[in-house]
């Protein structure tokens, strides 16, 4: 009895091809869309940051509950400093995929990555 034929392990390989391939395009589809960094506080976006021709600058984000400021380098975002008294969201690191937030509760700042669509629909109901 014969485990394995050549035929089998051509399609053995291919399915591993196939696979390494779209694991390729699912990860470098996250980061190519990642355009713009939408700063909300206290629920409303009071601005929309375009990563690709802010590279390289911070942004003060002034509210009534303490001032935060984010830094855009790298097509990554940083909260670097904040006057909240957790800090937490100065340690929470850079973002630099669609859909990863930084959240300044204290503040009321959040922080989003965004795809370049103006509007993102993902469900319409009637």
């Amino acid at each position: 009895m014969q485990i394995l034929r050549k035929a089998d392990l051509v399609l053995i390989a291919f399915f591993i091809l196939l696979a390494i391939l779209l694991a390729f395009i699912f990860v470098t589809m996250g980061t190519r869309y990642s355009a713009f960094v939408a700063v909300s506080v206290d629920g409303i976006e009071t601005f929309v940051i375009d990563i690709g021709q802010n590279e390289g600058e911070s942004f003060e984000i002034i509210s009534q509950n303490g001032v935060n400021e984010i830094l855009v380098k790298d097509r990554t975002v940083r909260m670097i400093s904040a006057n909240c008294p957790d800090g937490y969201c100065v340690r929470m690191g850079a973002i630099s995929n669609r859909f990863q937030v930084i959240t300044c509760l204290p503040n009321r700042v959040i922080v989003e990555i965004r795809g370049g669509d103006a509007v993102a629909v993902d469900v319409v109901a009637r």
